[in-house]
């Protein structure tokens, strides 16, 4: 039977992910087994609580445990990297595990990787703007040529992770398929973190501010919901378990390895918009100590870095800043990728996160998505 590995159970993909598997129906999934890397004894019995005896929760230090991550990999035929995209060398462990799997007559192995759209992004506060720019990912290769010289010129932990992923594997015979994904947002069914981040951002400050931000007035999002995104996992899985080939010259792997999960798209202007609109709507704005109109500032990069970001100037500029227009072609074109929840649960989200905000539950840090 495929033996199949996951990080990420205890996050907001990774858990959405997981309980997308493990509730799958199709049956080349329905009867297996995932085994789990989590770092806490109270984690993995969470799961095996949850799951019963369709997960095999592992303990592990992380990503930066090389040595262990190269040797556990090396057990798997599939692995799943829903955790972080933000550790060049942990992600190249895997793939150096996998290759120790490459047999003749025994399944080539398969790496799918999560990345994200800052990876694409200009930084037009400190260098050039291409707000037109657009990406389409039936041009995967031409996608990873320009990460990989925008990465030496101006290296990006989360760029260099999948050029790193993508070039280990075509250099070692690993299959490998990066899913570069944009905004996610929605309620994850995961057992832990359930929460995007964008809206519950962009709310909360204007809560705390009583009015929106910008750094221009072009910089962008494409989404996805997050249960979306899961049934994206769900289908390369299957693709590879059920195919003849399993996938391999048919899934893009490699330097053509990269799938854009992208549905719909929108400004950073139109997020904060929303968020007013919300904001206005419920009574919370305006206060005697806020704007009386809804208002958008132009804000410095420094102090919305500070704020927002941790401090990361680089996140912020392409987070925030940033053009990434990206057009996802090939999961419908090739997995029949069918996204449902579509612009009525975008803009539920927005009513969500004022929601959550006001029964002060705990927001989830960014050092918590880029693995810190």
């Amino acid at each position: 039977m495929t033996k199949i590995l996951l990080t990420g159970a205890t996050g907001y993909i990774g858990g959405t992910v997981l309980d997308d598997l493990i509730k799958s129906e199709a049956a080349s999934i329905k009867d297996l087994t995932f085994d789990l890397l989590v770092r806490s004894y109270d984690a993995a019995e969470k799961l095996r609580n949850a799951y019963g005896d369709r997960v095999k929760p592992i303990l592990w230090k992380g990503f930066t445990d090389l040595a262990f991550v190269a040797d556990t990999a090396a057990n798997y035929d599939i692995i799943i990297n829903a955790g972080t995209g933000f550790i060049p060398e942990g992600a190249k462990a895997f793939i150096h595990g996998l290759a120790r799997r490459i047999k003749p007559g025994a399944p080539v192995p398969w790496f799918i990787h999560i990345a994200g759209c800052t990876n694409l992004a200009d930084r037009p506060l400190t260098a050039t703007a291409y707000p037109d720019r657009e990406w389409d990912d039936a041009n995967g290769n031409a996608i990873y040529e320009f990460l990989k010289s925008e990465d030496a010129r101006d290296p990006y932990p989360q760029r260099t992770t999948e050029v790193g992923v993508l070039t280990t594997a075509e250099e070692t015979g690993v299959q490998a398929v990066s899913l570069n994904a944009p905004c996610i947002f929605g309620t994850g069914r995961g057992l832990f973190n359930t929460q995007g981040l964008v809206q519950l951002v962009a709310m909360r400050y204007i809560l705390k501010h009583g009015y929106g931000y910008k750094l221009n007035d072009t910089a962008n999002f494409d989404w996805v919901h997050v249960e979306d995104l899961a049934d994206l996992f769900v289908l390369i899985v299957r693709a590879i378990l059920e195919r003849e080939d399993r996938g391999v010259g048919y899934i893009p792997s490699g330097k053509n390895g990269i799938i854009f999960p992208a549905v719909e798209r929108v400004l950073i202007t139109q997020i904060m918009q929303e968020c007013l609109d919300i904001a206005f709507k419920a009574g919370v704005l305006p206060r005697d100590d806020t704007p009386q109109e809804k208002e958008i500032r132009l804000m410095g990069l420094q102090e919305i870095a500070d704020e927002l970001m941790a401090g990361l100037l680089d996140v912020a500029e392409r987070g925030i800043a940033g053009h990434k227009k990206m057009k996802g072609t090939v999961a419908k074109r090739l997995l029949g990728w069918n996204p449902t929840r579509l612009e009525e649960a975008w803009k539920q989200e927005y009513i969500d996160a004022l929601e959550l905000l006001q029964s002060r539950k705990g927001l989830d840090t960014l050092e918590t998505c880029v693995g810190k």
